[in-house]
Formats: structure tokens, C-alpha cells, sequence
């Protein structure tokens, strides 16, 4: 077993928003590898009590300072020195900014960059172009004291506009009481402002097989209650699809109850979220309608990855990871310590025998993709223990997830994982993302990459090529080409010892001999 990529650079993201303040940590390689470390965050509702003067309020204000100063003091306790401090909607639109920010860096040392409404679309968008390789499509954030939406076409950054849809900002303006259900009246001014506001967004459209992706608090907040809700197989909100039908029984069921009852009746939803959620829920509702969308696709990526992932890329401009599936079964990889040349082995054996059976088993590029990620990622769990190391790479691979990939496809990939060496494959635990046919496809997968585990029983790279025979109606031929002054007898006797699956899943005996 290699051990894991040591990442050598650390960075501090500080995101001060409306609502909440949030400080992210990530260790990297540059261009090459990353994970996330630490994560904090608070309440500090900034926005809180605007007035008509416009003025962040005292209170506010001291909430906000204490937060940094916390989470100065965290990174200095990390020894992190490099940190990137951004301020959003409800410093940027603040008519005293100029004393808070300057309160704010005499308390923390810290010099915060104010975004403008397009800066922040636009590293919204570089987060969820680098969390789920979207080539087309619209983006949109709803934090609490405005909204981005944005325009991504061939995965690049086109238009983005902010407006002041926030749902801190809307729950102060429609809502007149936190301790009782909000008024059908409420409701209905509040859906006659968002519909006239979204008319001045005549881009707002999706076009033909293009994604509404939703990123930021609200949009993960919805996500989560929507899973408890459907009782989700999955821990991972980032690629989680919520239907709209979906939504607006969730608005429906929110407004019926006051603020305070909301956590604790709807699971899932989170108490410091639990007064404004309703606003937020409503603001993404009525813009994917004008939108013409029938799901959002949750990204867990957002405003601070997109400012991280300019610093893992530079000098890359625009910082876009050129192939997201790729790089995220490498950064998996690496990050867990894969041994690289057994992995490839595996991969090249695997592919060469789902290309030589492409008539046989009829899959195409989605199938073979799965199967390379599989092939790269099937010993992530010698990490943990050799001993059922196929299921901790199945665990790895559940909890990290892969950027890029579906549910569906993450799901298939763990479960190739896990019966690369043995076991019976199964997609009972995962009913709510498989589509028919997936056992078959699964056996059938995990045929192949169970063979070519075995071809390099020895892992020492033995056998060089590998060539399907015709087969007979109860036979079929695997001719064995081995490296020169290579031995690969035990990788021969061991895939035969192990064929059982391979034979099951295509119907054939399998017999093998030695080129």
C-alpha cells in the first residue's frame, strides 16, 4: 500500500454572508489533489433589522466581528497564513460599509474583499462547474440578503445578476410574525413580487437538456429535508435532484406552520434556518418556473470552492478543472494512497474485456466509464484495513462521493468495488437511484473487474494482453499473453478459480489458457 499524497499548501476561505458566516479549509497539491479539512460556521444574520437609512445594524455588526475574530483565531491556531476573506450582499449593499469593514480588520487583522453582485454569480458558477462538470445551464444562489442567478454555456461563465431576493431580506418584508403560520395573503404578495421580478430576467430559460443547479444554503437545506422526506440511501447532498412537484409540497406544508414548530415537525431543517426557509423555499420555486425546470440539481459547491478552486488552479484562467470525472476518481485515489500501477493493470485488463464482449453484454461509454472509475478505485480501503478492504473502498467512495458523477453511477461504481474479489452483487440499498436492468448491468461489470483483479493476483504487472476466443454455444476461449520473462501461471489459475460470476453473468463456461 503507497500512502496517501502529502498536500502541502493550506488556505482559509472566509465567506461572510447575510445570513451566516462560514470559514472553509482545504489542504492541496496544485492542479494535482485536495480535500477539505475543517469547516465552521455561525448565525450572525448581518442583514438583520436594515433600516430604511440602509445601515447595518450595532448588533449586527458586533455578531459578525466576534465570528471572525473566532475564526482568525482557529486559523492561527492551524498555522493557516493564507486566507481569502470575502463580504457579500449585505455589506456590499450597507451605507455604512466603509465603518464596518474597517471596525472588522482593526478587530481580526483581516482585509475582506467586498464581492459585487457578478463577481459573486461568477465564483458561484466555478464551484459548480468544478462540483458537477455542467456544460449548460443556470446557476443560482439564494443567500440571505440577495439572489445570483447565472448563465453557464459550454462550462464557462456567461452572464450573472444578483437581485435583492435574499431570504432573510424577504422574510423580514412579507412576513409580519414569526410566531404564527404566515397568512395566504403573505403568500400571495410575496409570489405576485417574485413573479414581477423574475419578468426582468428574460434570459432566465433553459434550453434542451440543460440543468437548474442549486447552490448555497437554502438549496442544501431544501435537499435535506426533501431526503429525509423520501427516506434517500444516500448521505451526499451534492448531485441530489429535487423534482418540483416535490418543492412546492414542501412550500405548502412550510407555510402551514409557524417558525418556531418548523424544525421540529420537518425533518431534516435546521433550527437556525427554520424562520427564513420558507422565503428561500418560494424564491427558488417560482425561478424555476420561469426557468421551465422540473428539477434542481443540488451542487455542494458553491461561493467559497469556486474561490478555492482559483488558487488550486493558478495560473489556469478561467480556473475549470478540464475533466471533472477524471480528475475526481485521481484525487480519490491519491488522496487514500492507490497503488497506481495495479490500478491501471486492473483498469486496462477490465476495458480490454468489456470492449472484446461489447457485443455480448451491448453497454456503451456511461458502462465503461463506471467501470474505469471502479478499476482505478476497487483498493481505496486497504487504507483502513486489508481485511473486507472492498467494502471500506465502497464506503470511501459513498461518503466522498465523485464530482461529476451521478448517484446512480456513484452507487454502481461502490457496489464494483465491493465485489471485485467476492461476494454476491446487490442494489437493494439503492432502490431510489437504480433504473431497470442495473443488477444485470452490475454482475456483468463486476464480472469483468473481478477477472482482471485476478489477472494481477501478483500485482507485479504480468500479463501483457488479453484475446476473447470464439466461443462455442457452452464455451468461451481467454487466451493469456504474458510480458516477456513474466510468469503469470497464478494469475491464470487464480481467474479460473474465480470465474464463478463471469459465468453466471454471460451464460458460458470460461476457460483460460497461457499464449
Amino acid at each position: 500500500m503507497q500512502l496517501p499524497l502529502h498536500l502541502k499548501h493550506r488556505v482559509g476561505i472566509i465567506d461572510l454572508g447575510s445570513n451566516s458566516a462560514r470559514l472553509m479549509v482545504a489542504q492541496y497539491q496544485p492542479g494535482e489533489a485536495y480535500r477539505i479539512t475543517h469547516e465552521l460556521s455561525r448565525r450572525v444574520r448581518l442583514s438583520e433589522g436594515v433600516g430604511l437609512d440602509g445601515g447595518l445594524r450595532p448588533a449586527s455588526m458586533d455578531r459578525a466581528i466576534d465570528t471572525i475574530r473566532m475564526f482568525r483565531a482557529f486559523c492561527d491556531a492551524q498555522a493557516i497564513t493564507h486566507t481569502v476573506p470575502v463580504a457579500t450582499a449585505a455589506v456590499r449593499d450597507a451605507t455604512n460599509r466603509v465603518e464596518f469593514l474597517r471596525r472588522l480588520q482593526e478587530a481580526t487583522r483581516l482585509r475582506f474583499r467586498v464581492l459585487t453582485g457578478e463577481e459573486e454569480a461568477y465564483f458561484g458558477v466555478l464551484g459548480a462547474i468544478n462540483g458537477l462538470g455542467l456544460p449548460n445551464g443556470l446557476v443560482m444562489d439564494v443567500g440571505g440578503g440577495s439572489a445570483e442567478v447565472s448563465r453557464v454555456r459550454r462550462s464557462g461563465f456567461v452572464q450573472g445578476q444578483t437581485t435583492p431576493l435574499g431570504a432573510l431580506r424577504l422574510t423580514e418584508m412579507f412576513f409580519e410574525s414569526r410566531d404564527r403560520a404566515v397568512k395566504p395573503a403573505e403568500i400571495d404578495r410575496l409570489k405576485a413580487h417574485l413573479a414581477a421580478t423574475w419578468q426582468g430576467f428574460p434570459w432566465l430559460r433553459l434550453g434542451l437538456h440543460e440543468k437548474f443547479i442549486g447552490i448555497g444554503g437554502t438549496a442544501r437545506a431544501l435537499a435535506r429535508i426533501d431526503r429525509e422526506a423520501r427516506n434517500y440511501p444516500f448521505g451526499l447532498l451534492h448531485g441530489y435532484e429535487l423534482e418540483m412537484r416535490r418543492l412546492d409540497n414542501l412550500v405548502e406544508r412550510l407555510s402551514e406552520l409557524p417558525p418556531d414548530e418548523r424544525a421540529r415537525k420537518v425533518p431534516g431543517l435546521q433550527s437556525d434556518r427554520s424562520d427564513i426557509i420558507l422565503a428561500g423555499a418560494m424564491v427558488v420555486a417560482e425561478a424555476m418556473r420561469r426557468a421551465g425546470a422540473d428539477r434542481l440539481t443540488v451542487c455542494g459547491h458553491g461561493l467559497r470552492e469556486g474561490l478555492f478552486f482559483r488558487e488550486f488552479l493558478r495560473p489556469a484562467d478561467p480556473p475549470v478543472i478540464p475533466k471533472l470525472r477524471e480528475f475526481s476518481v485521481f484525487n480519490l485515489g491519491r488522496l487514500y494512497g492507490y497503488e497506481a500501477e495495479h490500478a491501471t493493470q486492473v483498469t486496462r485488463l477490465a476495458l480490454s474485456l468489456f470492449d472484446q464482449l461489447s457485443r455480448r453484454h451491448g453497454y456503451g461509454e456511461e458502462e465503461r466509464d463506471c467501470l474505469w472509475a471502479a478499476g482505478h478505485l476497487h483498493d481505496i480501503g486497504t487504507l483502513i484495513d486489508y481485511y473486507d478492504h472492498q467494502k471500506h473502498s465502497a464506503y470511501i467512495i459513498l461518503s466522498a462521493g465523485l464530482p461529476g458523477y451521478s448517484h446512480r453511477e456513484i452507487a454502481l461504481i461502490a457496489a464494483l468495488c465491493q465485489n471485485h474479489r467476492k461476494g454476491r452483487p446487490s442494489l437493494d440499498h439503492f432502490k431510489a437511484v437504480h433504473q431497470p436492468n442495473d443488477l444485470e448491468r452490475l454482475n456483468r461489470l463486476a464480472a469483468l473487474l473481478r477477472l482482471a483483479e485476478y489477472l494481477d493476483r501478483s500485482q507485479a504487472s504480468a500479463v501483457a494482453s488479453l484475446k476473447v476466443g470464439p466461443a462455442g454455444r457452452k464455451t468461451l476461449q481467454l487466451s493469456v499473453r504474458a510480458r516477456a520473462h513474466a510468469n503469470a501461471r497464478v494469475e491464470i489459475w487464480e481467474a479460473q478459480r474465480n470465474a464463478e460470476l463471469f459465468e453466471e453473468a454471460y451464460g458460458v463456461k470460461l476457460a483460460l489458457e497461457l499464449a
